[in-house]
């Protein structure tokens, strides 16, 4: 009699075939909405910083003030460093260079945030709860209470890979735990399974972590 996750594989690699196709246009498109929004941002940022440094660098509005103070040298040269208006561009730059930083930490594309759910529901059954959080992060807890999450990242540095996923399992107590984590294909980062994985390794690597981590759990 076949176990439970056997079921649950055989299920995955028979199903699988009439997915890659959908999952692939998914992912191919929020790499390019993705791309879109960058220019639209970097635009928007040109656009923002242009205004903001007329409204600070023109005559009557924002400007240096016209009439010559009598200091000379050094402090009139600290004076003008330290003005309102020079000041005000620094930190309204800052701000959008902040904003940029955030968005692109927090927020998956759309496309990529259905792959990865539908990725996880299909594996992990309607029982398990998945939860989307802030900086592209997916909290899942299984049906019998275990716990892991998945992060995304949308591009590697210096690579060609887009989303790519880190897994990393809850805190497990169990005396075999480096040998369990080997026989799945995981690393072990103190008492948490771990992976870097692609995403079209995603399914198997999401059921083999959900495997190993009711194994170690279950036995001594």
């Amino acid at each position: 009699m076949q176990s439970s996750w056997e079921t649950i594989a055989k299920n995955v690699l028979e199903s699988a075939g009439g997915r890659v196709t959908v999952e692939n246009n998914l992912l191919l498109e929020a790499k390019a909405l993705y791309r879109d929004r960058i220019r639209i941002v970097f635009s928007a940022l040109i656009i923002i910083f242009s205004i903001t440094f007329y409204l600070y660098y023109t005559s009557g509005i924002a400007g240096l003030e016209t009439t010559l103070l009598p200091e000379d040298g050094i402090i009139r040269g600290i004076q003008v460093v330290a003005s309102f208006n020079n000041i005000g561009l620094l930190i309204a730059v800052a701000l959008m260079v902040i904003a940029f930083q955030f968005w692109s930490w927090a927020f998956l594309p759309g496309p990529a945030s259905l792959f990865t759910m539908s990725v996880l529901r299909g594996i992990l059954g309607p029982a398990a709860s998945i939860t989307p959080t802030i900086g592209k992060h997916f909290e899942v807890i299984l049906e019998n209470g275990l716990m892991f999450s998945i992060s995304c990242h949308i591009q590697e540095k210096g690579t060609d890979d887009w989303f790519s996923y880190r897994l990393v399992s809850s805190e497990l107590e169990n005396g075999n735990l480096r040998n369990v984590a080997l026989r799945h294909g995981f690393s072990l980062e103190g008492s948490r399974f771990v992976a870097n994985v692609s995403n079209d390794e995603l399914h198997h690597r999401t059921l083999l972590l959900a495997r190993a981590m009711t194994i170690a759990s279950t036995s001594i």
